[in-house]
């Protein structure tokens, strides 16, 4: 955690200064070779949510594109995501976080990506550095990158997309295409997410052999990543949903999923919840994973990756928001649900980790009451209709 504090700082206070000397002496125009695009370079270094808010960019990209070779580079934080994209010829993992300590590892670097020469380059960061420093020093012809408020990066794109607070982050990312006369249409914007026959058939499995069938199976996916605190619900809120559910209703199952840096808070709400509970947290590959969320009637979650994998699987989600803008944020599903804090400052989280606080005092503010009826209003809703009905003649009575 102290490295990645330290990489913030250096990314931030060196690294501006260096991005303005490299486009004072590397910037060109250059004319984009939209006719003999051959190679392109895309950088994202994190997270697993932006790797899958990236696909559709990646998948418009490459039929645009269908000779080109796409090679990603990403860090070890997405790389489980990007190594499944069929999008994607080739990635290069880099663990950026280790450059403080081992420079070299840096040349290394630039010495395996200078081996061939990009047409295109687009860096969909949105806020580091580092990333412009990377393409800077490669042999490249056209650069495609984020205008991003307060950031100063975007002195070496010859083509410069501004990003947005008030657009979901999947048309942002499809933005960056428009300079390579790309015209994103609704088809485009579709997720997916790509799982294989061994996944199902491991979900299956576990289903049978847990006695999941005809049971109503609810997700609580508690964490939100190494520096997420702030986004999390309270873990005596999960406790008290879960009791909550499974007292309304016996057939509900809980099951709870998360990483293995997640596995302590999981296991305290699994024991806390006590009965009807399957905690899977740490004990699986994401694949396997995603492959049982896909069957769950309803995920509940913060803004984390799994939200965002969950809606490209088809599953309802209740997303919770406290210091995360939903409409930037959000699931991009039309099965979703969300509940935003009603605390005055939220959302205040725009880009990286500038939190508000680094408590998670506006996720305080959503009960677990209005968490409990959201849930109800998704896996019943042909009783809420009835409620309506008889709400609204209460009203034509007053």
């Amino acid at each position: 955690m102290k490295r990645r504090a330290l990489f913030r700082i250096f990314d931030r206070y060196v690294g501006i200064p260096i991005v303005i000397l490299l486009a004072f002496f590397l910037k060109s125009r250059k004319r984009l070779p939209i006719e003999n695009i051959q190679n392109i370079l895309f950088i994202k270094l994190a997270a697993i949510g932006d790797a899958i808010l990236l696909i559709p960019t990646l998948r418009t990209l490459k039929h645009k594109f269908p000779d080109s070779k796409i090679t990603f580079v990403c860090s070890p934080i997405n790389y489980s995501i990007l190594k499944k994209i069929p999008y994607i010829d080739e990635i290069i993992s880099v663990d950026i976080h280790s450059y403080l300590k081992h420079p070299f590892l840096f040349f290394k670097f630039l010495k395996q990506i200078r081996k061939k020469k990009y047409e295109v380059v687009i860096d969909a960061e949105q806020w580091p550095r580092i990333s412009v420093m990377m393409f800077a020093l490669t042999k490249y012809d056209y650069a495609i990158g984020f205008s991003t408020e307060g950031q100063y990066r975007h002195f070496l794109f010859n083509a410069v997309i501004t990003h947005t607070r008030d657009r979901h982050e999947l048309e942002d990312f499809l933005a960056l295409l428009e300079p390579l006369g790309i015209n994103i249409t609704e088809e485009d914007k579709k997720l997916e997410y790509f799982l294989n026959d061994k996944d199902f058939k491991f979900a299956e499995e576990f289903w049978s052999n847990h006695g999941f069938e005809n049971r109503t199976v609810i997700c609580l996916h508690p964490g939100c990543g190494e520096n997420g605190l702030p986004r999390e619900w309270p873990v005596k809120n999960y406790i008290a949903l879960g009791k909550r559910l499974i007292k309304y209703d016996k057939n509900i199952i809980i099951l709870i999923t998360g990483a293995k840096f997640e596995k302590v808070r999981c296991d305290e709400i699994a024991e806390g919840i006590g009965e009807n509970i399957v905690n899977t947290a740490g004990q699986y590959e994401i694949d396997n994973v995603v492959a049982l969320v896909k069957k769950v009637k309803l995920i509940v979650c913060s803004n984390t990756g799994m939200l965002h994998i969950a809606s490209c699987v088809g599953t309802k989600t209740l997303g919770l928001h406290g210091p995360t803008n939903p409409v930037k944020w959000g699931s991009y599903n039309k099965n979703s649900v969300l509940i935003q804090s009603d605390k005055f400052c939220s959302p205040c989280l725009y880009l990286g980790h500038d939190y508000g606080c680094q408590e998670p005092t506006c996720m305080n503010h959503i009960s677990v009451d209005d968490v409990f009826i959201n849930i109800r209003k998704a896996i019943q809703p042909e009783l809420f209709p009835v409620f309506n009905i008889l709400n609204n003649n209460i009203n034509q009575l007053i």
